[in-house]
């Protein structure tokens, strides 16, 4: 355990411009677009949705997160790999470490989100509050789920590499990943088998809405985008959760067994 979390606090500098990133980025933007409208009045609104904007690119917080981190890894390939610990246990180590990452920057940007969005959003202080944690657990949720389809492709870039130029491979894989997205995404995702182990758990969002007391306006609008059909299904995220371990543990095993040799 001392040496995964000596990994750990290693991990913490190799990403933290990445964070830091993050942060300059969203202040940056969110003086700009501030300083434009606050002549008009409509400033804490601008700061509303740039927050929001912000916050949902987070979905890929992750994926560049550990695009970045793989790629110092890649110029030290051997001395990583030469870690005795099992390869789940180095990728383990930087996605807690890019989580905890996100989070902050979350944190950061969700302020801004919920002060803004009570300025030009007629919802209560308690109901803007409950939609920020279910859309904050959700943008944390997608954005590791999404990486780790990225550690997988970044793997094989590693494992192609040995056989042809850098060029080649991202090409190879990028051609790859296009074509794994149409069957899995595309041709799985809209089968009858998929909706078979899928559409199980029924959560009906009206409920929800009503159980967490939600506005009135809130649950209109859930019923105005989903239509008659105000369901989801826990299926579709327990399916998702076995897929993306059975990648990572893939990943794992390329970087083990074919990566470092």
């Amino acid at each position: 355990m001392k040496a995964w979390l000596a990994l750990v606090k290693k991990e913490f500098r190799i990403g933290l411009p990445i964070l830091l990133l993050a942060i300059v980025l969203f202040l940056v933007g969110l003086v700009i677009i501030t300083v434009a409208t606050y002549r008009f009045g409509y400033a804490w609104d601008a700061v509303g949705i740039i927050g929001l904007a912000w916050g949902g690119g987070h979905f890929f917080f992750m994926a560049i997160y550990m695009l970045y981190s793989l790629g110092v890894e890649r110029k030290r390939l051997h001395l990583w790999l030469h870690n005795p610990m099992h390869a789940s246990g180095l990728l383990a180590a930087k996605l807690v470490t890019g989580t905890i990452y996100m989070i902050i920057s979350l944190l950061i940007i969700s302020i801004a989100a919920y002060v803004g969005g009570l300025h030009f959003v007629p919802f209560s202080d308690g109901t803007w509050f409950r939609i920020g944690m279910i859309a904050f657990l959700h943008v944390i949720s997608f954005s590791i789920d999404f990486s780790v389809y990225v550690i997988l492709a970044y793997i094989v870039f590693l494992l192609l590499e040995r056989y042809m130029p850098a060029f080649l491979s991202g090409v190879s894989v990028f051609i790859g990943w296009w074509v794994f997205a149409y069957l899995y995404f595309g041709l799985l995702a809209d089968s009858k088998f998929y909706y078979a182990i899928t559409e199980w758990g029924k959560i009906d969002l009206g409920f929800v809405a009503n159980s967490l007391q939600f506005d009135m306006d809130v649950r209109q609008a859930i019923v105005n985008f989903q239509g008659e059909d105000t369901f989801i299904y826990a299926g579709n995220y327990v399916i998702e959760l076995i897929t993306i371990l059975i990648i990572y543990f893939i990943a794992s095993w390329l970087l083990d067994k074919k990566v470092e040799v």
